[in-house]
């Protein structure tokens, strides 16, 4: 994967490869490096600081470890097992969605979503609620219709919302609990990132955060002459944080919240993530619509395909 710049309206600021997909086993073959950022390091123990504690810099990513983050937040695997993202649970009728970015779960013209798990605390190997199966994903339309490649992300569009299957009859709210979600926000929010990055200083083993204002910037695209929004945040986790939510609230500092947006890409310094709205809430909509109806084969009759693009459940 390879650093590309995007222009802004708003400031000249850098939009940079995805903070995506990464090895989800050591021992498979690593894939291109992020410019400046290192590469994938050998699954290792947890990071060993104190829990809760606040990052040691501005922009930098801390621990965080209990609290309702520890139950709703985790790895999602993707790609027939190869790639990991990172996931959370959302608030919904339906009790068993999650939020994530769309470039984990659709990319390079496929889903990537055949045989798909959600592990939520994941921490150093240890999986204290289990995996849970991925039954189909809602991306927006402009998503596949830009084919995003992962060097190339429309992030305004990046973000998808997942159904997880029940286990044994149990819905994954239930067990998991759910961040709350919004899609509503001022154009400046204080916001906790969240995710599991694992290039650089990180090893995808623990849940991490970075805490600070999520400022809107303007956003365009070649292939969209109208300019759209995404917000922008100091914060340095790398690949695999990609889908971790960007929390809202007065806990989101320590992993309670509203789910505002989710991680699209940046560089070693800033985060960047869409700005959720309308189109976020069609996508949300729709998912939870279809999930609703647990058993039916196919999305509910009521589904806009104009307004979100559904992946095959099974993945095929």
């Amino acid at each position: 994967m390879r650093i590309r710049r995007w222009s802004t309206v708003s400031v000249a600021a850098v939009m940079t490869v995805a903070l995506a997909v990464v090895l989800w086993s050591s021992g498979a073959p690593q894939g291109g490096r992020v410019v400046g950022l290192g590469s994938v390091v050998p699954w290792g123990s947890a990071d060993p600081r104190s829990p809760m504690a606040p990052p040691p810099v501005r922009g930098q990513a801390g621990p965080v470890v209990g609290g309702l983050s520890a139950s709703s937040v985790g790895v999602l695997v993707v790609d027939g097992g190869r790639h990991q993202c990172s996931a959370s649970v959302v608030a919904s009728q339906s009790r068993r969605l999650l939020a994530t970015a769309a470039h984990c779960v659709w990319l390079d013209g496929a889903w990537r979503v055949d045989g798909a798990t959600f592990i939520p605390g994941y921490a150093a190997g240890e999986e204290p609620y289990g995996r849970w199966q991925v039954d189909t994903a809602y991306v927006p339309p402009a998503w596949t219709e830009a084919n995003s490649p992962i060097e190339d992300v429309a992030a305004d569009v990046d973000m998808a919302f997942v159904s997880v299957l029940p286990r044994d009859g149990v819905l994954p709210e239930q067990v998991l609990g759910a961040q709350g979600i919004s899609f509503s926000t001022p154009p400046q929010v204080e916001v906790a990132a969240l995710g599991y990055p694992a290039l650089g200083s990180y090893d995808g083993q623990s849940l991490r955060g970075c805490v600070g204002t999520g400022a809107v910037e303007a956003f365009t695209r070649p292939e969209s002459p109208k300019p759209s929004e995404i917000r922008s945040l100091d914060c340095d986790m790398t690949q695999g944080a990609s889908g971790g939510p960007w929390l809202a609230g007065p806990d989101a500092d320590s992993g309670r919240g509203q789910v505002v947006g989710v991680v699209s890409g940046g560089d070693d310094t800033h985060l960047v993530s869409p700005r959720f709205g309308p189109a976020a809430k069609q996508i949300y909509d729709a998912a939870d619509t279809a999930a609703l109806a647990a058993t039916a084969p196919a999305p509910s009759p009521s589904t806009d395909p104009m307004s979100a693009q559904i992946a095959p459940r099974g993945g095929s």
